[in-house]
Parts: structure tokens; C-alpha cells; sequence
């Protein structure tokens, strides 16, 4: 035999190997597993989708992510509509929404196909897993993320051009928003802009960290709801942060600063767009968010000031030594299954292959060998990437970190300094009772309405123990007496 003749043997049973190991073609009547979900600050991928067609051949499965407008509205839609037209899988808001679905026999018990996900079952926590467990049934599969993901994020470059040094204390803010407001920063001779805004109450995410307390998590896919209700355990007994002497501490500096002029007086209205628009058009210069806001905007905001620059910095000192932003739930939100899919167990393994090494990097940095390479035992982004950067996340799903500690993406020294920040947590984390679903949202709407109100002087702090009377009337009472009873547990 020839060493051409031998050279032919050797490479056809070569890709016989190769295509023994590859997953099976995707032919025209496979089915299609549909994706209800939304990646918010990311746009839509371009008709050229690479990293959808690597993920489908890495899988064998077919997929859409249908993303309608209104997620959070057009999500909750779904229980109202013809079961025939739902999704397989649906990517909830927020922490309690699976429990809506559950009730209404709208999920499906995910217990048959967990040997399915051994991913799943290597990577997420059981306490994780066990917050979507229904009478031992597994009901979702959790959103599950370290709890330090916010930044403090300010205009570098205006502190550059006021001669300013980054502030530590909380009186040092004040002084830097003072001259952020008045002492024209970006030099345009306009009297437009303020130290500081933000989306609704989470503008001061860091000012109430300054005193031990937080009003938590804004849900970014429903910009209507800018608090939350954390507890803190006092000698044993949680209590609602909300009522804390702290909390009124807090929002009486909040309405001084206010009274200033030096918070960004529609900050109570902003739509995470119109928030966003200010910022790139160089309106505010602090503010809190995400921890891959500030990366994004940066880019953004040199289109039009070449020099700008946003640095991340630690949340200031509070008068008894307190700082922090806020400590995120572990558990974000869930991902069900519904109950009439036709397809469970490719939802099952799509779901499995986002936990995956593989599955973590191509959903969230992109193809290797166009997105991303691994040169010298680096992990290091191509040109590629940066021009894609805009979408590349969108089948991000879920909320596995591996990929940021790896790849040297433009993101990831923002989350790695979210990662640096003293946090405020929430005591009652994972402990969800019916009175949570019962009155969480009338609740999280007394304390943005009443708090907001107080900021602007248009209600007195002198009404806030009516406020914890009205809130402790209203299920606060209840919800404190059942995530007691299961502290205590």
C-alpha cells in the first residue's frame, strides 16, 4: 500500500471518528425547542448567528428565543392564553413567579428528567435547587448566582476635570454630587447635569448601604418595581429593614441631598431606557447598576466624549463605620418547563448543556475560534467579539459566572470588582412563605411610593412610623411571623 493509499485510510477514519462523537445532524423536521425569555441591555442577534448555530450543532437540538416586548407583562400573559401556543421553556421574572405557574398546573415536574442535567445537579447548590421544590417535586431549575454583582459607578473623567479625588465617606459624596451638579464637569458652559440618579430607589442603593440597610433588588425586566423587602436578623428575630431607625436615618440624608439639588429629580420616573439615554448623554456622574453596566456604557458614551471614562468604586463609609451595596438573592429567578411541552427532555439537556463548561462559554463569550481564543493558556477575545459584543450574550439563560473568571472580556473586571465590595444581605434569603406571594408586591409599592415621596419633601419623615404601622397592617406583620417560623426551623 502506497503512503498516499495509507494517508486516505487514515484520514477517512479519521472523520468516521469525528462524526461518530459529533451530535447528529439537524435535519428540516426536528423539532424546534421554543425559549420564552428576554436578555435585558443586550440587543437581538443579526440574521448571520454564529453562536446560535454552534450551540445547535454542539447540541443537536433546534431552538428559538421568542423575546416579546413588555417581557414581565407578556410573560404573566401566558397563564391567560391557549395552552396549545405556550413555549417549552419559559425564563421567569422574578424569584416567586414559577410558584404563580405551579398553582395553575402550568409547569412541569422536572423530577423524571433530572438524570438528564448532570451538570445541574454538579454545579447548583441543593439549597438552591430545594427553593423550587413543590411537595418534594422539582418545579424549575434556579437562576443560581454568587451574591456580589453590583458597582458604584462614577464619571472618572469629571472628577479629572473638577481636580476632585474619589470620595470614601458619605460626606465626601455629597461634596463630589455637589460639584458634579453645579461646577459644570463635562465643561459644555450648560447647567445640565446632576451628581447623581438612577431607577427609582435603586439610584441609592449605596446610601442606604452607608447605614446597614438596603432596599434591594430592582427587577430590570420590570422597571416598575425599584425595591424590595429585605430583613435583618436582630439577636435572632428577623425584622423587615424597611421599619429600622437605620432606614429613616438613611432617607432623611436622601431628602437633604434632595432639598440640594443634587439627585436628579425624575429619578422616581426613569424607564431603564430614559435612565440610560441620560447616561450616555452624559446627564449624571454616579450611579449603582449591574455589574456589566458600566462596560457597556463606557463605549457608548465615547461615541460622542472621546474622553469619558466610568471607574467603579467602593461604596462610601456611613457614620458608624457601615458600607455596602446590596447582596443579591442566591437565587435570581427560576426557569420552568411547561407543562404541555412536547419536547421535555431536549429541554431537559439544552437546559444541562448551559451548565456546561462548553455550554457557560459559547452562550456567553461566543464561538471559540472567532470569538475567543486560548493563546499561551489564556483565554483572550478576538476583534470578532468586540464588534458582536453588543448581542453575544443573548442565550445567556442562566447566571453561571465560570466564563468571567476565565475569558479576558471587556466585562470582566466589572465583575470582578463587584466581587472587591462589602455587601448587605438579605437575612431571609431563600426562605419563601405565602405571605411573600401573598403581599410582597402591595408592600414593595408602600415602601417605593412612601420612601420615594419622603426624598422629594413631598411626604414628611415625620410619618414614618404611620408608614410602619400602615406596612405591618398590610401582611408585613404576617409576612415577619412566617419567615420567623422558618428561621427558626
Amino acid at each position: 500500500m502506497s503512503k498516499k493509499t495509507i494517508s486516505l485510510v487514515l484520514l477517512a477514519a479519521m472523520l468516521l471518528s469525528m462524526l461518530a462523537f459529533a451530535p447528529a445532524a439537524l435535519a428540516d423536521d426536528e423539532p424546534v425547542l421554543t425559549v420564552y425569555y428576554t436578555k435585558g441591555g443586550f440587543e437581538a442577534p443579526p440574521e448571520n448567528d454564529t453562536i446560535k448555530a454552534e450551540m445547535e450543532r454542539a447540541t443537536g437540538i433546534k431552538f428559538e428565543f421568542i423575546s416579546p416586548a413588555e417581557y414581565a407583562t407578556a410573560m404573566n400573559m401566558l397563564l391567560t392564553e391557549d395552552p396549545a401556543g405556550w413555549p417549552d421553556i419559559v425564563s421567569f421574572v422574578t424569584p416567586t413567579d414559577a410558584f404563580r405557574f405551579v398553582d395553575e398546573d402550568a409547569l412541569l415536574d422536572l423530577t423524571p428528567y433530572m438524570h438528564l442535567m448532570p451538570a445541574i445537579n454538579e454545579l447548583i447548590p441543593q439549597r438552591a435547587m430545594d427553593y423550587y421544590k413543590v411537595d418534594g417535586k422539582q418545579m424549575a431549575i434556579p437562576k443560581w448566582t454568587t451574591t456580589k454583582r453590583y458597582n458604584l459607578i462614577m464619571r472618572e473623567d469629571w472628577l479629572k476635570n473638577l481636580d476632585l479625588a474619589v470620595p470614601t465617606t458619605l460626606e465626601e459624596f455629597r461634596d463630589v454630587a455637589m460639584a458634579f451638579t453645579f461646577n459644570d464637569p463635562d465643561g459644555n458652559g450648560e447647567n445640565d447635569t446632576y451628581g447623581i440618579s438612577g431607577l427609582g430607589l435603586d439610584a441609592f442603593d449605596w446610601v442606604f448601604g452607608a447605614y446597614g440597610v438596603i432596599m434591594g433588588e430592582t427587577n430590570w425586566n420590570a422597571p416598575d418595581t425599584h425595591c424590595n423587602i429585605y430583613f435583618k436578623d436582630i439577636d435572632g428575630v428577623l425584622v423587615p429593614m424597611a421599619t429600622l431607625p437605620e432606614m429613616k436615618e438613611a432617607l432623611t440624608l436622601l431628602a437633604s441631598w434632595y432639598a440640594d439639588g443634587i439627585i436628579d429629580p425624575e429619578f422616581a420616573s426613569h424607564t431603564a431606557g430614559i435612565w440610560q439615554d441620560k447616561g450616555e448623554a452624559s446627564r449624571y456622574g454616579i450611579t449603582t447598576h449591574w455589574w456589566n453596566w458600566e462596560a457597556q456604557r463606557e463605549v457608548a458614551i465615547r461615541n460622542t466624549v472621546p474622553e469619558a471614562s466610568l471607574i467603579r468604586v467602593a461604596p462610601p463609609i456611613g457614620p458608624t463605620g457601615l458600607s455596602g451595596l446590596r447582596a443579591v438573592p442566591e437565587v435570581v429567578c427560576a426557569i420552568g418547563v411547561m407543562a404541555n411541552s412536547k419536547n421535555p427532555e431536549l429541554a431537559a439537556r439544552f437546559m444541562d448543556y448551559l451548565h456546561t463548561e462548553e455550554g457557560m462559554l459559547t452562550s456567553y463569550t461566543g464561538v471559540q475560534g472567532l470569538h475567543w481564543e486560548i493563546v499561551d493558556g489564556k483565554y483572550l477575545t478576538t476583534p470578532q467579539f468586540d464588534l458582536d459584543n453588543k448581542w453575544i450574550q443573548w442565550y445567556f439563560l442562566f447566571e453561571n459566572e465560570q466564563p468571567l473568571y476565565k475569558v479576558e472580556t471587556y466585562l470582566a473586571p466589572s465583575r470582578r470588582g463587584a466581587l472587591e465590595w462589602n455587601v448587605i444581605r438579605n437575612d431571609a434569603d431563600g426562605l419563601v412563605c405565602q405571605a411573600q406571594m401573598d403581599y410582597k408586591a402591595d408592600l414593595t409599592a408602600l415602601c417605593a411610593e412612601t420612601f420615594t415621596q419622603m426624598i422629594m419633601g413631598h411626604k414628611s419623615l415625620d410619618d414614618f412610623d404611620a408608614f410602619i404601622t400602615e406596612f405591618m397592617a398590610k401582611g408585613g406583620q404576617e409576612w415577619t411571623d412566617q419567615v420567623n417560623a422558618l428561621y427558626k426551623k
